[in-house]
């Protein structure tokens, strides 16, 4: 594959990942939820009592980032850490009445975000992008498994 090609490709995905952070942190400002953080609101939503170090893993974030957002977060009142039973070492996540009451209203301006990125593609064009863009996460993920063992 040509080089100049492949960066092009790489600048574009980033270019589109921070224009999408951008606009999820100013839609859910008058929520009290900070940069960043609506991505752990909804893994914790969409994943009841799941684990940090599997949210670590799931977002592709080392552990401080996670334990720091997570406290923030519980700080806020919108998710709730209770202590495993099979596991002392582990806290298992929780949304809160708070976070659920507003889930729906942030579920929407993700949706609309979504349904706006892919205007104008026909289904087999959107099903050919889904295709294309998971071959490069698995490549991705390929160098990501990588470097955190050469970082251990």
């Amino acid at each position: 594959m040509d080089n100049k090609l492949a960066r092009k490709i790489n600048r574009e995905i980033m270019t589109i990942s921070r224009c999408i952070t951008y606009i999820r942190n100013e839609q859910f400002k008058k929520y009290d939820i900070g940069r960043g953080q609506h991505a752990f609101l909804t893994r914790i939503y969409e994943n009841p009592g799941i684990n940090q170090e599997e949210l670590s893993y799931m977002l592709k974030m080392d552990k401080t980032t996670v334990a720091k957002a997570l406290k923030k977060l519980e700080e806020n009142g919108f998710i709730e850490r209770i202590r495993s039973e099979k596991d002392n070492r582990h806290w298992l996540l929780y949304p809160t009445k708070k976070l659920l009451s507003i889930y729906d209203v942030l579920e929407e301006l993700i949706l609309s975000t979504c349904r706006n990125a892919i205007k104008g593609f026909d289904i087999e064009e959107a099903e050919t992008l889904m295709s294309s863009l998971s071959k490069i996460s698995e490549n991705v993920n390929e160098d990501w498994n990588q470097t955190k063992k050469v970082k251990k």
